[in-house]
């Protein structure tokens, strides 16, 4: 059988940046039916940024809302997540693919659940992608 650590285990989230939180939480749970399942803020830069995982069956939308709220380099829809069960092991694999990360290390979040880490890389269009591993 083989080993299935540090493979893509299937779609994480796709992040949007938003202007309002409180906002676009109400309109995708009135409007659509997602319920809000985990929020929380993070400093950042001398701000905080606010961001709220939303979910209607197995689509998880991850809402972020940024201190300046200016519109990012990559638009509103800013990246898609892809689940690992093993993000060290996940980086090593795609890096002998010839994939270059933004960062070496992976970021670690602790207050997001119960821990976080990921990497992010760039697709071949330039599109934002993330690796990411729940803790």
């Amino acid at each position: 059988m083989e080993n299935k650590k540090g493979k893509i285990a299937g779609l994480g989230h796709i992040g949007v940046f938003i202007s309002d939180i409180e906002r676009s939480i109400a309109y995708y749970a009135d409007i659509l039916d997602f319920e809000c399942y985990h929020r929380v803020d993070l400093e950042d830069n001398g701000g905080i940024t606010r961001v709220a995982f939303i979910r209607n069956g197995s689509c998880i939308i991850e809402l972020v809302q940024t201190p300046d709220a200016a519109q990012k380099e990559d638009g509103p829809v800013d990246h898609i997540a892809l689940d690992v069960d093993d993000i060290d092991l996940a980086m090593a694999n795609l890096k002998a693919k010839g994939v270059e990360f933004e960062t070496e290390e992976p970021v670690f979040l602790p207050t997001m659940f119960n821990g976080v880490k990921y990497a992010l890389f760039r697709g071949p269009d330039g599109e934002h992608l993330e690796i990411n591993q729940l803790l």
